[in-house]
C-alpha cells in the first residue's frame, strides 16, 4: 500500500465494474472500498470521513453521482477530497456540469485502465503535497510552541528539566486513560506550558529561597491567569490555555483561580496536575528538600477525591513504577547543576 491514509471510496450500481475497479486499484496498491450507490457512499463516508479519492458513477438508484458529490464538497471535512465521475456522459454540458457540482475529474466509460492509473496518480501526488504542507504548517506550530515553553525556561534550569518530565509523565498517563495518539502527543506539546504565566511574576518573588508569605503566594497564584491569557485565543493552543487555567484546581473545588470541581476541569489539566505536584515533591527546590517516591505517592493517593480525579489517580498508581522510573532517570539535582 503507497500510503495507509490515502484511501479510495468506489461508488457503481453495476457489480461488474465495482469489481473491476477494486480489483485494478488494489493491484496497484491502493486501499479501496466500493458501494452499490450514491446512498451507501454518503453514509459510508460519514462513518469514516477519511476517504482522499472518490469514483462515482453518475446514474446509481437512491442518489446519483452529482448528489453524492455535492454532499461530500459541502461536508467541508479536513483534508481536500479528490472527487472522480465515472460516465458515459461525455457531452460539453455534461462535463461542465460534473465540474460546478464539486467534481475534480471525470472519466468516460468504457475507460482503458492506464488512464484511470494515471488520474489516480495525479490524485495521490495531490495528496502527497497535501500532507507535506502540513507536516511544514506542524512542525511551524510545534516551533512556535517550543519558544514559548522556553520562555518559563529560561527562568531557571530546574524548571527545563520540571517542564520535560512533567510532559513526558503527563503523556504516559494520556495513554495509560485510554486516549489516542493525537490527543498525547499534543498533551506532550503543550503540559510544559503550565507554567508559562510565570513570565509575568517578579523574579525577586519566583525565587525566593524560603516559603512565601501568604501575600507573595497570591502573587505567585496569578500565574495561572496570566498563563490562560497568553495562550487563549489563540488558534490550535486550546490544550494548552486549558492546562495553564487549570492545573492548579482541585477536584474538589477547592483549587485556583476559579474554584471550578469535578469534570469542569479540563482532563488535560487533571492529568498535569497529578504529575505537577508528583515531581515537585520529588524534586530539590530552595525551600525544601526531596521527597521519596515513596512519600510522594503516599502524599497523592491521600488527596484522592479531593486534590485530584480518581480515574486519574488510578491511572498513576497503575503505571506508578514506569513515573518513577522517568523521573529518577531525567532528574538532577541543584548540587548537580551546573551555575
Amino acid at each position: 500500500m503507497k500510503n495507509s491514509g490515502f484511501k479510495i471510496l468506489c461508488a457503481d450500481d453495476s457489480i461488474a465494474i465495482r469489481t473491476y475497479l477494486a480489483d485494478l486499484l488494489k493491484s496497484w496498491n491502493f486501499s479501496v472500498t466500493t458501494c452499490s450507490s450514491g446512498k451507501e457512499a454518503w453514509e459510508t463516508y460519514l462513518a469514516d470521513p477519511t476517504y482522499s479519492v472518490f469514483i462515482l458513477d453518475w446514474v446509481m438508484p437512491e442518489m446519483n453521482g452529482l448528489e453524492t458529490c455535492k454532499l461530500i464538497r459541502d461536508s467541508h471535512q479536513e483534508g481536500y477530497k479528490y472527487i472522480m465521475m465515472l460516465t458515459s456522459k461525455d457531452s460539453t454540458e455534461d462535463i461542465v456540469e460534473a465540474l460546478v457540482s464539486g467534481a475534480d475529474d471525470y472519466l468516460s466509460k468504457p475507460f482503458h485502465p492506464t488512464e484511470l492509473k494515471a488520474r489516480i496518480n495525479t490524485a495521490y501526488r495531490m495528496y502527497t503535497y497535501e500532507q507535506e504542507q502540513k507536516q511544514i504548517e506542524y512542525n511551524t506550530r510545534l516551533a512556535c510552541y517550543q519558544a514559548l515553553t522556553e520562555l518559563a525556561e529560561a527562568r531557571d534550569y530546574e524548571t527545563g528539566q520540571h517542564l520535560n518530565r512533567v510532559a513526558a509523565m503527563s503523556k504516559l498517563i494520556a495513554k495509560t486513560i485510554g486516549m489516542d495518539k493525537t490527543y498525547q502527543d499534543q498533551i506532550e506539546i503543550f503540559a510544559p506550558m503550565h507554567d508559562i504565566g510565570k513570565v509575568g511574576i517578579p523574579d525577586g518573588i519566583l525565587h525566593l529561597p524560603r516559603k512565601l508569605s501568604p501575600e507573595e503566594f497570591e502573587v505567585i497564584k496569578t500565574h495561572s491567569t496570566v498563563g490562560y491569557q497568553i495562550l487563549n485565543g489563540k488558534p490550535t493552543m486550546e490544550m494548552g490555555a486549558d492546562i495553564a487555567y487549570g492545573h492548579h484546581e482541585k477536584w474538589n473545588g477547592k483549587g485556583y483561580p476559579r474554584g471550578i470541581a469535578g469534570e469542569e476541569i479540563p482532563l488535560s489539566a487533571r492529568i498535569v496536575s497529578i504529575i505537577d505536584v508528583y515531581d515537585a515533591l520529588r524534586a530539590v527546590r530552595p525551600y525544601k528538600k526531596a521527597y521519596s517516591h515513596e512519600d510522594s505517592v503516599n502524599c497523592i493517593y491521600s488527596d484522592e477525591g479531593k486534590s485530584f480525579d480518581p480515574k486519574i489517580v488510578a491511572a498513576f498508581r497503575s503505571v506508578e513504577g514506569k513515573i518513577k522510573e522517568l523521573f529518577d532517570t531525567q532528574y538532577k539535582s541543584f548540587s548537580e547543576t551546573p551555575h
